[in-house]
């Protein structure tokens, strides 16, 4: 027997007699009662999806009775009846009863059908929307513990390795300065070779730590109002030795427009490093400009780093953010941990900024981000 899915309640007799033969053949069943109070028993025992309710009874009205169904059970679909033009009636069934909406006697059948099978629909793809609603939430609450988790993990594991190396560092640094005795060229080849692999991986811990800590939210900025271009320039003096040596040059163009605004230098000046370091270790003619630009009006400084490199192939550019990715060939004869762009999208998204990059193979790259000038919403600032 299909399950009773709707409740009519009206105090004429012969309008519930006709609602009963009407609904005889539909896929669902219909109840009805005379009265609210038999209405609320059959609402307490039975899963009713829509209810329709007449407007004028003797005890109380369709939109009174609407609102306590509203109250006792509020996802049920409430339909009003009215045989009069009630103005009022109808903007206390809109206000308070929040009724699905009106029929008027004398009603269609056909259009009563209609509308009774839209509301049970309606009821149907609210309930569909509800549970999917809680199941992505309960699965987001499950992914958020399962990340949590593994972010524990890693930082523990992080913390655990550091022991070690730093033994095995110590190690290999007392054999190679001799101290332990005699080392061959072939012996100290092979030394230097794992002491390299040492460093790598020690940095690769360190990254992991940093990059767990900021997605955690443990890390705060330490936000003081200063000058974008002036960090600009202290990072680009000490890199400049490191370009030169490669034989490219590394030259700035910073406008001077740009007011002094909240940033922590430290996190920004990791950011230029990366971007510069990466710009000149994949430059091998040519070199970089390191440029700042703003635009008052959307309150933004925009940091570019703009080589004359390899370039990165249009498949590979939205990949680069990405923890772990080293891409292509050019990129991967280089040594790096795959993290540093994925530490510097977070230390930016930490100031409510954004980073970006255009490039094109074989035509050279430009790394930007943009932070903004106005104080950040949520944050503490050092005078």
């Amino acid at each position: 027997m299909n399950e009773i899915s709707v409740l009519f309640l009206d105090d004429e007799q012969n309008v519930l007699n006709s609602i009963v033969r009407l609904f005889a053949n539909e896929p669902y069943r219909v109840v009805v009662a005379s009265n609210p109070v038999q209405a609320m028993e059959i609402l307490a025992r039975e899963h009713i999806k829509v209810v329709l309710s007449d407007q004028r009874m003797p005890d109380i009205t369709g939109v009174e009775f609407l609102h306590q169904v509203k109250i006792q059970y509020p996802d049920i679909v409430r339909i009003l009846f009215t045989a009069y033009a009630d103005l009022n009636a109808t903007e206390a069934a809109i206000n308070i009863s929040e009724v699905y909406r009106f029929i008027n006697k004398p009603w269609h059948p056909e259009e009563l059908k209609t509308a009774v099978m839209g509301a049970i629909h309606y009821y149907d793809v609210l309930m569909e929307n509800r549970r999917l609603f809680e199941e992505t939430n309960k699965r987001n609450e499950e992914l958020s513990e399962a990340n949590s988790k593994l972010k524990e993990f890693s930082s523990t594991v992080s913390h655990e390795l550091r022991t070690p190396l730093a033994a095995i560092k110590t190690a290999l640094d007392i054999v190679l300065s001799g101290n332990a005795g005699k080392v061959t060229d072939n012996q100290r080849n092979f030394l230097s070779k794992a002491k390299t692999n040492v460093d790598r991986l020690n940095r690769l811990i360190n990254n992991i730590l940093d990059l767990a800590h900021m997605e955690s939210g443990k890390v705060e900025l330490r936000l003081e109002k200063q000058d974008i271009n002036k960090t600009i320039r202290s990072v680009v003096e000490t890199q400049e030795a490191v370009a030169r040596a490669k034989g490219v040059y590394l030259n700035m163009s910073l406008d001077p427009r740009i007011p002094e605004f909240f940033f922590d230098a430290d996190k920004i000046i990791q950011v230029l490093n990366n971007f510069i370091n990466n710009a000149i270790k994949f430059t091998a003619d040519g070199g970089i400009v390191v440029s700042s630009h703003t635009d008052l009006g959307k309150l933004q400084a925009e940091i570019r780093v703009s080589d004359t490199g390899c370039g990165i192939s249009e498949e590979d550019v939205s990949k680069l953010f990405e923890k772990f990715r080293q891409l292509g060939e050019a990129h991967q004869r280089h040594e790096g941990t795959g993290l540093g762009l994925a530490i510097a999208k977070e230390i930016v998204k930490q100031h409510d900024g954004k980073v970006g990059v255009s490039s094109h193979k074989g035509k050279g790259s430009c790394f930007y981000f943009i932070l903004p000038i106005s104080p950040l919403k949520g944050q503490t600032y050092d005078s």
